[in-house]
């Protein structure tokens, strides 16, 4: 009787060895550069999203009421006021007008020479600027004169009691050639404390705030000036970036005389394919103007 043997042969070996070679050059030529691509996009994705915050972000505090940036104790929020516009309110009467004179409160001045702030024993309710606005003010909005910001009695914008450097806007008149008319309630600015020495006054439509919580940072505005920051304060909010991962800001108010130095440092991170973690670290300084 035959004795039948079962095995490979040679050649089904080398067969076998040359489409395993086959398989292991197509994973290593096409699926690695797959998710080579991949993770590119992935971490290009990630870095357009924390640019594009920070660099929202920096407009935004380009617009922030001099000496109103602030940053909490964690570093995690940040706050200041924003500005709708600005000018030069007067020093002196501006002479005979084409609109609506400001009332005559301060019997010594008379009509019109009441367009002016004259900081004396009457409280003003009313001025005119120096030329037109590059923005129209909006009822609500607050003008600030002489901000030095917390730790300046007199001069916090953010302050809600004593003597305050902000007042409501009850009335805008924007129909007179050459000159804005704002008005507000009475109110007793002091010259020592409010007098600007280059006469600027500011319009502060309110405060904003930025933060990071729970994976996201988000922009904050609508809600009310308060003395103590909130974290967060409340208002309407909209998310700026997801995946937030690592969030820093950190405020010099005084790297050179009336300049700021805010810092932000912004990381986010996505999972890849393998289970770990795309990390994407951005930082980004923004020079503050902190002059009244």
């Amino acid at each position: 009787m035959r004795c039948r043997q079962s095995g490979v042969t040679l050649i089904e070996l080398v067969i076998a060895m040359v489409i395993t070679g086959i398989i292991v050059a197509a994973v290593v030529f096409f699926v690695f550069p797959v998710r080579q691509s991949a993770e590119l996009t992935m971490r290009a994705e990630l870095t357009d999203i924390a640019d594009n915050a920070l660099q929202r972000m920096a407009r935004d505090i380009r617009r922030a009421l001099p000496n109103s940036v602030r940053v909490d104790g964690t570093g995690q929020y940040l706050e200041f006021l924003e500005v709708r516009t600005a000018g030069r309110y007067r020093g002196d009467g501006g002479g005979a007008s084409g609109g609506t004179d400001c009332d005559n409160d301060d019997a010594a001045l008379g009509t019109p020479d009441n367009d002016q702030l004259s900081f004396d024993t009457v409280a003003d309710r009313c001025f005119k600027t120096v030329g037109k606005l590059p923005t129209a003010p909006v009822v609500g909005d607050f003008v600030v004169l002489n901000n030095h910001g917390p730790g300046f009695a007199g001069q916090d914008a953010y302050a809600t009691a004593g003597t305050l450097n902000r007042v409501a806007i009850s009335g805008v008149d924007t129909g007179e050639a050459g000159r804005d008319r704002i008005a507000f309630a009475p109110t007793a600015f002091q010259r020592d404390l409010h007098d600007s020495p280059g006469k600027r006054f500011y319009v502060v439509s309110g405060p904003v705030t930025y933060g990071c919580s729970g994976g996201t940072m988000t922009r904050y505005q609508g809600y009310a000036i308060a003395a103590a920051q909130g974290t967060p304060p409340g208002g309407s909010s909209a998310p700026i970036a997801g995946n937030v991962v690592g969030c820093a800001f950190d405020y010099n108010p005084n790297v050179s005389p009336q300049i700021g130095l805010l810092t932000l440092r912004l990381t986010l991170a996505k999972a890849r394919s393998d289970g770990s973690l795309e990390r994407v670290s951005l930082y980004h300084a923004v020079h503050v103007s902190n002059i009244p």
